[in-house]
């Protein structure tokens, strides 16, 4: 089972949950965006991490009885002293005791599912978390900075390229029309790719599946 929201956030972009009816292996597609995750093992057993943005599909395993859920932040969203080019298709795992997690030294109240928002809302509040708002306009598109200055502040930012991030958003826009039902010529069209080969091309590498995959599975 696996549901997420999209809440009206200045940080957040997801709010995410999975419950594993079974083992196996589920397909996590690229995406821009820092992921903070938490799980309750079947034994009860908690853990947390912080996953990178990545330019690749990625297979994930789950254990029968497994409860994971989690944000995905923003890509202005920055946590001081970590570049995020270090985390770049990687994660790194957090500490968890006597019900907290640590991140940047402070010691925060294990969150719930329903606790992620206002747990997000904290760690901006302890600086854990911070908004790059100069980031955030470049990506909306303000033309105020020159385009080096641009490029330089959202890969240092983000560790990806502007580029890269207009790439994945293009890829799941796309992803978002062939799961109405939208052919994929009408999707390559909407979305500026080249063509249909364009199209199949970044959903494969993005998503792991081509346009047909896509409308058969949904």
């Amino acid at each position: 089972m696996y549901e997420e929201y999209h809440p009206d956030s200045r940080a957040v972009e997801c709010v995410w949950q999975a419950r594993a009816t079974k083992d196996e292996r589920y397909l996590v597609p690229a995406v821009e965006y820092w992921d903070l995750w938490f799980t309750r093992a079947p034994d009860g057993e908690l853990g947390a991490g912080l996953a990178g943005p990545t330019l690749g599909h990625r297979w994930i395993s789950s254990t029968i009885g497994e409860h994971s859920w989690g944000v995905q932040l923003k890509a202005h969203v920055v946590l001081p002293g970590v570049r995020k080019q270090l985390l770049l298709g990687g994660e790194q795992s957090l500490v968890v005791e006597a019900g907290h997690v640590m991140i940047a030294q402070h010691a925060v109240v294990f969150p719930e599912f329903a606790d992620l928002e206002a747990f997000t809302d904290r760690l901006l509040e302890l600086d854990v978390l911070r908004c790059d708002e100069d980031v955030r306009r470049m990506l909306s598109g303000d033309v105020g900075y020159s385009e080096r200055h641009r490029q330089r502040r959202v890969r240092a930012a983000t560790g990806l390229t502007r580029k890269q991030i207009e790439q994945l958003s293009r890829a799941r826009e796309a992803f978002a029309l062939l799961l109405q039902g939208v052919p994929p010529s009408e999707c390559a069209a909407r979305c500026g790719f080249a063509d249909q080969a364009h199209l199949t091309r970044s959903l494969k590498a993005f998503h792991g599946q081509t346009p047909a995959q896509v409308l058969s599975g949904r």
